[in-house]
């Protein structure tokens, strides 16, 4: 995964610190070739816990359900919903989008994500949405599971609008 033109140079000026509590302001940057965008959570309902955060993760027209994890990557992009961003397919096994980098301490220092993972990879600060088996991998940080029964992900193609949001 490599980071390359525009989308290294928006993650050079979009500088959004992970927010530790629940609700805070949020920076919404866009240009014309990448979309990062986040807006506060107001007050999470108790039904979204740090253990496990029903997500929805909408890819195009279609919707997926989900949910993230207790990690602090997961509870820093917790923070943050919804985004929305433009993903494109990467080695025809996941969907990446540039995001604003997330925690990394306290993670482990790799993964082995599996289809349905909701990942980040921190060296490139991207979110993945996995549907292949990529193996074990430095940087790779399990953030939740999303349902893909259908293998939506994997066959949209070419540059795809993603929205993560609270489900609860």
């Amino acid at each position: 995964m490599r980071v390359t033109g525009s989308a290294a140079l928006l993650l050079t000026v979009l500088a959004i610190a992970a927010c530790a509590s629940e609700a805070g302001p949020e920076v919404a940057q866009t240009d014309s070739s990448d979309r990062i965008a986040s807006t506060p959570v107001a007050d999470a309902s108790p039904t979204c816990t740090n253990s496990a955060t029903p997500i929805r993760i909408r890819v195009g027209a279609t919707t997926l359900t989900g949910s993230l994890g207790g990690s602090p990557a997961a509870r820093a992009l917790r923070d943050r919903l919804p985004i929305t961003v433009d993903a494109t397919d990467f080695g025809g096994v996941e969907k990446t989008a540039e995001i604003a980098p997330l925690p990394m301490a306290d993670m482990p220092a790799g993964a082995d994500p599996g289809p349905g993972t909701v990942g980040y990879y921190a060296p490139d600060r991207v979110l993945v949405l996995y549907y292949g088996d990529v193996g074990y991998f430095p940087g790779i940080a399990d953030l939740g599971r999303f349902a893909d029964p259908d293998g939506v992900v994997a066959a949209a193609t070419g540059v795809v609008t993603v929205t993560v949001e609270l489900d609860c």
